[in-house]
């Protein structure tokens, strides 16, 4: 065999086994992108999904076209399902979960501005947390939104092992998300109560000096200290492209709630919903632009935590069968009383607050165990045998 000759087999032999690799990644995809060819048992639940959702949804909301979508973090990605009738108004919309575990503000702003300009949206739902929602640099920080390198999908090595991993673990693992992209996490995983423990250990560090609650009102006159150019952005997009959009602030369990109290943070979340409210009844008519919030006691946020709980996964991530009641509160038709939510307005902010500290007081009085099993939650990652993660 002459060089030449060994040389063009060598070449013929590796791009023969190239097409064979990227055939074998193209038929199992296991990073959920092309969705065509889906096995029970040999590659239905497509473990990697979880770990390339940010390269993934934007080029399948484009594919998809939904009109109805979800955004936030692993907040939002957790807690609503897409299909809810009262979210896509009784299958009229087409629902997708667009949210991201762990997006930013800025990211579910630049998500929200692409799923704009590339589906013909008509309702978006996005989550916040009560606080600055400055505006984002979109053209420079997600110019590569929706760009996904086939090249890289198909023939890398690292596909190639997710491939195969995907293969080998079809009888042991769980899907992470729906198809529609709403996001499991722990669901049905025992060890709620240490998950709410690993919540208060990070927050103990972030903010060593929680002291005692308080009952005194929040700082009502303490107006325009919060930076929205974010949300303003947001909602002229809304107007825009005639999308309904409504945004709420990420409930808590009543155990986060008394840290927020304890912490600081609860004067500064119903200041910004304040600000918030302010914002959107200057910039936007009420059919077009609204904002909730869920921060009550009741048997939701209240629901005893131990090994396991229904509608909690940790102090913030809630699941979809709460989710489901907070969607029949903000996109209710028959305008029956909401069971779980306010709706924000600037004039009723500081009466939703006295009605959020009667109900903490009232739940307190009943409940003279509360501050003692707060307690427990918070010291139990102290406990050697509690299996929480280091942090």
């Amino acid at each position: 065999m002459t060089t030449k000759q060994f040389v063009i087999r060598f070449l013929y032999g590796s791009l023969f086994v190239l097409a064979l690799i990227g055939l074998f990644n193209r038929v199992v995809d296991p990073f959920w992108y092309y969705r065509d060819i889906e096995i029970n048992g040999f590659n239905a639940i497509k473990l990697k999904f979880r770990d390339f959702e940010r390269h993934v949804k934007p080029p399948l909301l484009v594919r998809e076209q939904p009109n109805a979508i979800i955004l936030g973090s692993s907040f939002a990605e957790i807690g609503f399902d897409p299909n809810n009738d009262s979210f896509t108004d009784h299958g009229r919309f087409k629902g997708m979960n667009f949210a991201l575990a762990g997006a930013p503000w800025d990211m579910v702003q630049c998500h929200f501005e692409f799923a704009a300009a590339h589906a013909n949206i008509k309702r978006a739902l996005i989550g916040f947390h009560p606080e600055n929602l400055p505006v984002a640099n979109c053209e420079k920080d997600f110019a590569k939104i929706g760009q996904v390198n086939i090249g890289e999908f198909l023939l890398s090595m690292s596909s190639l092992r997710a491939s195969i991993k995907t293969i080998r673990k079809q009888q042991s693992e769980k899907p992470s998300h729906t198809r529609d992209g709403m996001f499991f996490f722990e669901r049905d995983t025992p060890g709620v109560a240490i998950r709410f423990g690993e919540d208060f250990v990070r927050r103990k560090k972030q903010k060593p000096q929680c002291i005692k609650g308080s009952n005194m009102p929040f700082n009502s006159f303490a107006e325009n200290t919060f930076d929205l150019s974010g949300l303003r952005r947001m909602i002229k997009t809304a107007k825009e492209h005639n999308i309904e959009l409504v945004l709420f602030a990420y409930p808590q369990h009543a155990y986060s709630l008394e840290l927020d109290n304890q912490c600081g943070d609860q004067d500064v979340h119903w200041r910004a919903m304040k600000q918030i409210a302010s914002l959107i009844e200057a910039e936007a008519k009420p059919d077009q632009v609204r904002a909730w919030h869920f921060y009550n006691y009741n048997e939701i946020t209240t629901e005893p935590i131990g090994k396991t709980a229904k509608y909690w996964q940790d102090s913030m991530h809630f699941n979809f069968e709460m989710g489901d009641m907070m969607l029949a509160d903000m996109f209710n038709e028959v305008h029956d009383k909401p069971k779980l939510g306010h709706l924000l307005a600037s004039s009723s902010i500081e009466a939703d607050f006295r009605d959020f500290l009667r109900g903490r007081a009232e739940y307190l009085q009943q409940h003279p165990e509360f501050h003692s099993e707060l307690q427990k939650l918070q010291h139990i990652c102290s406990d050697p045998t509690s299996k929480c993660r280091g942090y």
